[in-house]
């Protein structure tokens, strides 16, 4: 496992018996109330493993934790106990898309979207590359991409 505190996107495929998921005391707490002076668990202790060829199935009722242990897998949270590893192929080949999607308003359409391959782990050549290609295909300048926030859309 990696270190504490963390979910790393390392190959894991090199195992005898490939594994592509692996948690260890997995946990994420939010302070909430006025002055942040309380602590609400959404996700407590899960360690599971998930070996290459295995089908998975995450069921619960609402509050349980499954989108606080999938946004944490894919890296859009931090946890903040255990530990956590996505097998590198694995996570290139995921998608999220949540319930009640929320846009940054304040961010350009460039912005987001630097954003979002952020999320991939796209290097900064990448990204411009990416970014260009997917304002062309929708039409879009590069100048009103950089300029116009998302809200202005």
């Amino acid at each position: 496992m990696s270190s504490p505190l963390s979910v790393t996107d390392t190959p894991l495929a090199s195992a005898p018996r490939p594994i592509m998921v692996a948690t260890e005391g997995l946990g994420k707490a939010y302070r909430t109330g006025f002055w942040l002076n309380q602590q609400v668990t959404s996700l407590q202790d899960c360690t599971l493993t998930i070996y290459r060829g295995e089908t998975f199935g995450l069921l619960g009722p609402n509050g349980a934790g499954k989108t606080t242990l999938l946004k944490t897998l894919l890296g859009i949270i931090r946890p903040t106990a255990g530990t956590g590893q996505v097998d590198r192929a694995v996570k290139q080949r995921v998608g999220y898309l949540p319930e009640n999607p929320y846009f940054y308003d304040f961010l350009t359409g460039w912005e987001f979207l630097q954003y979002t391959a952020g999320l991939f782990g796209l290097s900064a050549a990448a990204q411009q590359r990416r970014i260009v290609e997917l304002l062309d295909l929708v039409g879009l300048s590069q100048t009103t991409a950089k300029k116009k926030q998302l809200r202005q859309y």
